[in-house]
C-alpha cells in the first residue's frame, strides 16, 4: 500500500470506479426486469434471424477492451475513459438483448451482464500498488 499523499486520492477515484461499475450492472438489471422479462417477442417479417444477435458485437469489443487494452495503462486518469467505453458496450450488449433479441433474449442478457461483470475494477488497483519495475535482485 502506498503511503504518499496521492493515495488517498486514487482511492476516492477508485470508490468512483466502483460505484460506476454497480450502477451500470444495478441499472442493466432493473430494465431487464421492468421490460425484458416474459416471453420472446418474434422478430419483424422479413428480418434475419441474426438480429437477435447484434449485441455480441459490442460484447467482442468490450471484451478486447477489458483484457487487451486496459492492462497496457498505468495511470488512473488514462484508464478510466476506455473503462467508461469498456462499460457502455457491455451494457449495449444488454440492453440489445432486451430490446432486439427476439428467442436468444434472455442468453444475449446474461452475456450483457457477465460483460458488466467483467469490468468488475478489482483490476484498477494496480494504480495504487503499481508493480516494481526496472532490476529487482531476489527478494
Amino acid at each position: 500500500m502506498r503511503a504518499d499523499p496521492d493515495a488517498r486520492r486514487i482511492r476516492a477515484q477508485l470508490m468512483v470506479w466502483w460505484i460506476i461499475w454497480a450502477s451500470i450492472l444495478t441499472g442493466l438489471g432493473m430494465v431487464y426486469f421492468a421490460l425484458g422479462r416474459g416471453p420472446a417477442k418474434p422478430l419483424l417479417p422479413g428480418a434475419s434471424p441474426f438480429t437477435g444477435l447484434a449485441g455480441l458485437v459490442p460484447l467482442f469489443v468490450s471484451i478486447i477492451i477489458r483484457w487487451l487494452v486496459l492492462p497496457r495503462f498505468t495511470d488512473l486518469k488514462q484508464a478510466f475513459p476506455l473503462f467508461i467505453v469498456g462499460l457502455a458496450l457491455a451494457d449495449a450488449c444488454g440492453f440489445l438483448g432486451i430490446f432486439l433479441g427476439g428467442a436468444y433474449k434472455d442468453e444475449i442478457v446474461v452475456l450483457g451482464v457477465l460483460g458488466v461483470a467483467q469490468f468488475m475494477p478489482f483490476f484498477a488497483r494496480q494504480y495504487l500498488e503499481p508493480k516494481p519495475q526496472g532490476y529487482i535482485p531476489n527478494n
